[in-house]
């Protein structure tokens, strides 16, 4: 486990103290891969990739056939040609079936003022096609990410100050807040709760960004058990992952961590070449084969023990 000594102060500043504003860059690729139907049947919030967003009746079919919670769009998505168009029907038929929508926003440096900036243009620019706004930061891929942790809690301070001028923002315009963040910040703990913890009180839900293999597989702490509505993210454009890491992603958090009601569902990428049917059946059949293991030794261990009695002699 990260040890992090070092208490976050979960300050309440003024908002002109939010001061942090360098530009990051938010890389992406396009994936033409067509709507994988098949693959996701137990996938509920699904991310609609740049490449079937043009394509409406592709996502109404995927509506009427997965029937999810929630359909998410990125932000580079709303700078393509027609996309108040786009995000008009898009809200329309999602509405329709009682389906949220939420856009992404965000680059790896809008951990402060420039994230509440921006987040609040969104709403203003959106406000009508969506049900909330999605603030994705990654400070650690920035350039002035230290291994210094008195500089990462100052980070993290700037990060609950922005989320909760957003939220408040939010909250006039009846519409939801949703942070987005590594999943191993959980690991910063604060006087009284975990980062993760402290963002259920500035945020309507959490999402944890799964962002790096190794940390998934090597923290050893339940980074997920916070008491707001979250969500795991399994998209693959933001952070360059491929469809295999998502695969192994997606087994190792299935091996490791307990759900429980808050659990909101993992989000995906629309053109997802993952099979998640599969993997959950592997998955099943693991454990199948673990508790048949288990009860071999149990029951082998039983009658040794039985052997041992009936072969010692009586006194």
């Amino acid at each position: 486990m990260l040890n992090k000594n070092k208490i976050l102060k979960v300050s309440i500043t003024i908002l002109m103290t939010i001061i942090f504003a360098i530009p990051g860059e938010c890389k992406f690729k396009q994936n033409v891969q067509d709507l994988s139907t098949e693959l996701i049947t137990d996938i509920t919030h699904i991310n609609i990739s740049l490449s079937d967003s043009k394509n409406i009746k592709k996502i109404e079919n995927l509506i009427k056939n997965q029937n999810p919670k929630a359909l998410y769009v990125e932000q580079w998505i709303t700078v393509e040609k027609g996309n108040e168009k786009f995000m008009q029907n898009l809200y329309k038929i999602a509405h329709k079936h009682n389906v949220k929508v939420y856009i992404f926003i965000g680059k790896d440096s809008w951990f402060g003022r420039k994230g509440l900036v921006n987040s609040l243009t969104a709403y203003d620019q959106y406000g009508k096609y969506i049900d909330g706004v999605i603030l994705k930061a990654q400070p650690n891929r920035t350039n002035i990410w230290k291994k210094n942790l008195d500089f990462q809690a100052q980070i993290l301070n700037q990060m609950l100050d922005a989320y909760l001028a957003i939220h408040l923002e939010a909250k006039k315009r009846n519409k939801q807040f949703i942070a987005d963040f590594p999943f191993w910040f959980s690991d910063y703990q604060g006087p009284k709760k975990n980062f993760s913890e402290n963002v259920c009180d500035y945020a309507d839900k959490v999402i944890f960004l799964i962002d790096d293999l190794d940390k998934l597989q090597n923290l050893d702490i339940k980074w997920n058990n916070i008491t707001c509505p979250y969500n795991i993210d399994l998209t693959k454009h933001a952070t360059l992952i491929t469809d295999d890491d998502i695969s192994d992603m997606y087994k190792t958090i299935k091996s490791k961590l307990s759900f429980y009601s808050n659990f909101n569902g993992f989000i995906v990428d629309s053109d997802t070449q993952v099979d998640f049917k599969k993997l959950n059946e592997e998955i099943a059949e693991t454990r199948k084969n673990s508790t048949k293991d288990i009860s071999i030794e149990t029951s082998e261990e039983k009658d040794k023990n039985t052997k041992e009695i009936n072969t010692k002699s009586p006194n």
